[in-house]
């Protein structure tokens, strides 16, 4: 009887704590990373969404000699850009700002970031200027290092 109460292990209190605790730091560690992660992977969605627009609107002044004005997803499918399904940002753009040029904006969404806190993205071209086009952040919730490293 006393060899079976011997082989009998288990891990000790301490232990368990010393577990719970490199465990606690490890999430506390992850978490914010991933949350980081997360965020730059929605501005990439937003940016590349914005990349189909400013194609489209160069092909639209190409076309037309005119840039087009959208700000909503009926807008943009009868340009060809399908913007349904997306739920982080809402997009607009504007022709003429500045002119000669247009500027494409995306702004956040509550699901990207709770209220009040909103977030936009602007990409402006301007054909006076050198490089022509530039992107931007508020600086809120999406800061200028989630954003592309070169205008297009």
């Amino acid at each position: 009887m006393k060899k079976r109460i011997r082989s009998q292990r288990g891990f000790t209190l301490v232990e368990l704590m010393v577990v719970i605790i490199i465990v606690g730091i490890l999430a506390a560690i992850a978490v914010p990373l991933y949350t980081d992660y997360v965020e730059k992977a929605r501005v990439t969605e937003a940016t590349s969404i914005m990349g189909a627009i400013i194609t489209s609107q160069k092909i639209e002044k190409q076309r037309t000699t005119t840039y087009y004005d959208a700000n909503t997803i009926q807008l943009f499918k009868d340009k060809g850009i399908d913007i349904s399904d997306t739920r982080y940002f809402t997009y607009a753009t504007v022709p003429d700002v500045p002119p000669g040029g247009f500027t494409v904006t995306a702004t956040s969404t509550a699901s990207f970031a709770p209220p009040p806190a909103v977030g936009t993205i602007t990409y402006t071209y301007d054909p006076t200027l050198t490089p022509p086009s530039s992107w931007g952040a508020d600086g809120t919730v999406i800061t200028d290092d989630m954003l592309p490293t070169a205008p297009s």
